[in-house]
Order: C-alpha cells, then sequence, then structure tokens
C-alpha cells in the first residue's frame, strides 16, 4: 500500500463513510420529512463516532434531541454521502448507488471524490436557523475554491488569520457593507472566523488539511496547511502539472508602457492550451477580460472559437503552448483591439515542475495593470500624467473613475498569484 493510500485509508471521515456504508446496507427507511430517524442516528453517533451529543445538558437543563437534523457532525456526513453520489434518497429510503459501490473500496479515489464535492456543502456544514445565518455558507462553492487556493499556493501553513480576511474581502465585494457600524463590522469577522474554522475542520477529517487551532482562532499561530495527500488531491482535481512536467518560464511585457514598465514572470506548464495561457495573462496583467483578444506567431493568429469568425483565426483551444513555441521564443498576445494593449510573451527558461510547487504561479512582476479603457497606450500616458498633477475637480473625477486608488507603480505579489492560481479551477484543460 503506498502512502497515498494508506493515509486516504486512515483519514477519519473516509473511515465513517466506509462504516456508514455497511450500516446503510440495501437501505433504511427516513422519517417523513426525508432525515434518517431518531432510533437510527443514536446508534449511527456512536457507532461513527461523530462526536454529536445526545440530549444536551445546558445550565443544568437537558434539551432532548428530536431529530437528527440536530446533529450537525452526522448531517454532514449523509449531506457528504449524497453530494459524492455513494447515496440518494429514493422515496422515503436512503439507497447506496450501486453504480459507484466500489468507490469506498478505493481511498485515494474517495477522497478526491469528496474533496471534488467539498464546494457544495455549504447548506450541510453551515445550515441556517432562527439564530444563525451563514454569509459563508451562501458563497461557500467560490469561498471554499478560493481558501483551497491560499493552501495550495502556501509553501507551509497558512495562518487561519489570512484566509478569514481572504474570505472577508471576497464577502466585501459582493454585498454592501459600507452602512455596517464597526461592531457590526467586527461581528461579521468573529463569524467568518467560525466559519473558516469549521470548513477547515471538515477538510481536516478527510485527511487533506493539517488544522493547528493554536491558542485562539483569531491569534497568529492558528494555522491550516495541505496534507501530502491534500496537495496530491487537489493537484490531480485541477489538472496541475505533476513534478517533472515541463514548466515555461515566461516573460510578460506590456508594450509601449513605462515610467513605471508593466510586466509580470510567469510560470505556465507546457500542456496549457492557448485558451488556458490567456486566462493565466488576464489573471497575471489584472486584465477583467471584458474585450476580445487573440495570439499572433508568425503570420497565423489565434483566438476563441467563434461560429462567425471572417478574420481567419485558429481555434486557441487547439493549440498547446509548449507545442507551438517548441521551435521558437516569443508569441505575442493584442486584447482589447480598441485600445490595442500589445503584450510579448517572451520564454525565458525551459524548466520542469518540482513537487510541492503549483502551477501557473507569477513570480515577479512590476507596475500596476492600466485601467480598463482608458485609451491604449498613449490614453494611459495622459492619464498617469493628469493623476501626478495638482488636485483639481477633473483629477478627482480621474480618481473616482479609476477605482478611487489607483497607484501605477502598485504590484501585490501575493493577490496576483492567487489570481494565477486560481486559473487552474476556472478553466479546465481539454
Amino acid at each position: 500500500m503506498s502512502d497515498r493510500d494508506a493515509a486516504a485509508q486512515k483519514a477519519k471521515l473516509t473511515g465513517q463513510i466506509r462504516s456508514f456504508l455497511d450500516w446503510l446496507g440495501d437501505g433504511r427507511k427516513l422519517t417523513q420529512t426525508g432525515r434518517i430517524g431518531l432510533a437510527d442516528a443514536r446508534y449511527l453517533v456512536e457507532f461513527l463516532g461523530t462526536g454529536d451529543v445526545i440530549d444536551p445538558a445546558i445550565g443544568g437543563q437537558t434539551f432532548k434531541t428530536k431529530s437528527s437534523e440536530e446533529l450537525p457532525y452526522l448531517t454532514r456526513i449523509v449531506e457528504w454521502a449524497k453530494v459524492t453520489r455513494l447515496i440518494r434518497v429514493t422515496g422515503t429510503r436512503l439507497t447506496p448507488v450501486k453504480k459507484n459501490a466500489t468507490l469506498a473500496d478505493r481511498p485515494v479515489d474517495l477522497v478526491l471524490t469528496m474533496l471534488a464535492a467539498f464546494p457544495r456543502l455549504g447548506k450541510s456544514l453551515f445550515p441556517r436557523s432562527t439564530w444563525r445565518q451563514s454569509i459563508v455558507g451562501d458563497e461557500f462553492a467560490d469561498v471554499s475554491e478560493v481558501m483551497l487556493t491560499a493552501l495550495l499556493t502556501s509553501a507551509g501553513p497558512r495562518a487561519l488569520a489570512s484566509l478569514n480576511d481572504t474570505a472577508y474581502d471576497m464577502i466585501a465585494a459582493r454585498y454592501e457593507l459600507g452602512r455596517l457600524t464597526e461592531l457590526q463590522h467586527d461581528f461579521l469577522r468573529r463569524t467568518i472566523a467560525v466559519d473558516i474554522e469549521i470548513a477547515m475542520s471538515a477538510l481536516h477529517v478527510l485527511g487533506v488539511v493539517v488544522l493547528d487551532t493554536g491558542t485562539d482562532r483569531e491569534s497568529a499561530d492558528a494555522s491550516a496547511e495541505l496534507t501530502d495527500l491534500g496537495r496530491y488531491a487537489l493537484r490531480r482535481l485541477r489538472n496541475l502539472a505533476e513534478p517533472g512536467d515541463p514548466i515555461l518560464q515566461v516573460l510578460i511585457t506590456l508594450e509601449e508602457v513605462a515610467d513605471p514598465p508593466v510586466w509580470r514572470r510567469v510560470l505556465i506548464p507546457a500542456a496549457y492550451s492557448l485558451d488556458r495561457v490567456h486566462t493565466v495573462v488576464q489573471a497575471a496583467m489584472g486584465w477583467q477580460d471584458s474585450h476580445l483578444h487573440e495570439f499572433r506567431l508568425g503570420d497565423r493568429t489565434f483566438a476563441a472559437a467563434h461560429p462567425d469568425d471572417e478574420m481567419g483565426h485558429l481555434d486557441e483551444r487547439q493549440f498547446r503552448f509548449g507545442d507551438l513555441l517548441a521551435g521558437a521564443d516569443r508569441i505575442d498576445y493584442v486584447y482589447d483591439f480598441g485600445d490595442g494593449w500589445d503584450h510579448a510573451l517572451v520564454i525565458e527558461a525551459r524548466a520542469v515542475a518540482q513537487d510541492g510547487a503549483a502551477y501557473p504561479a507569477c513570480v515577479a512582476g512590476v507596475g500596476a495593470c492600466p485601467p480598463e479603457d482608458c485609451g491604449g497606450s498613449p490614453g494611459f500616458a495622459e492619464f498617469k500624467e493628469a493623476l501626478a498633477g495638482s488636485p483639481s475637480a477633473a483629477r478627482d473625477e480621474l480618481v473616482r473613475w479609476a477605482g478611487g486608488d489607483y497607484d501605477p507603480d502598485r504590484f501585490d505579489l501575493p493577490a496576483v498569484n492567487t489570481a494565477v492560481a486560481a486559473v487552474s479551477f476556472r478553466n479546465p484543460p481539454r
């Protein structure tokens, strides 16, 4: 048995899933509301070792458990098994899905399948009640992917405080939080911190994350880190380069832009198709992908497939980056045919993927991405000149148009690298 098989076999959740399926047999009757009966639930709490408390005593008073719905860890196991299609509800019975029955006997495949289903667990991880609602749960499909990306791009443990901030920033960008008081903001941050720890705890029992809650979930020593099994599983699910696969070190330079120049150094798997390289360029530079684009290599042009294309573009999905650049060291990329942003993609080095590293990755860069629709390089030069000028109503309007705090010299490597790493799950290779 390999180390990965042993780790997957040893994971608490995979053992609970196997035991649950053994108990389920050919099927079990559910209540009229589609829940596991209370008598069965009481047995399963002990049999599976879920840690749920039956009939909890609080302040000297005993509160009778009335439904399996009140047992969050048992409910999580059942719902995770449903989402992975190991079980299903048929009428008022809970039955195994026979075509997936052998999955429980393949520990690594079981972990892969359950990790793939993780982003769909928002409702079961964070059930709504009269006293609690979770914004993280509502946005979990995206929050979970960002959390996993952050863990994958970390060389070591990732502080839970950092994951909390990442989730908060994503939520703040989607909700109107400007009217919240300082007390309400603080409450929201604390709620998010609790929810991120819940999510990491779920991955911990799956065996893909080591969770260290430290002395306090908001303290600097609280952290999460992918295990070797977790890193392998996530890379497999996202079709990332395996150790030894060819990697191209690419310098992406925005041409005809200076003071400061704008460039990014990016590591891209050679097996990526051009449509995926396009998403890497967009993420690394900071564009919004709201305009047309094309690649140019010699007298050939490549772009997104379009049935009415009259420009003779080749379908960029059909060409792999490494194959095209096997006999060349440069390909050009144009974004927004109106503004005409020309990029030079120059191959600086050819290497192989390293064990423990994640690709694509941005390793260096200079300069902020120009605002969209600012008039190409001439308009961008005028924009920067106006920003550097004396305060005026026109200058204030430009600042507002550019987002309020535009700085041509700003380059945030961690933020850019997170965006680049996210390409690995947004647009799977073909």
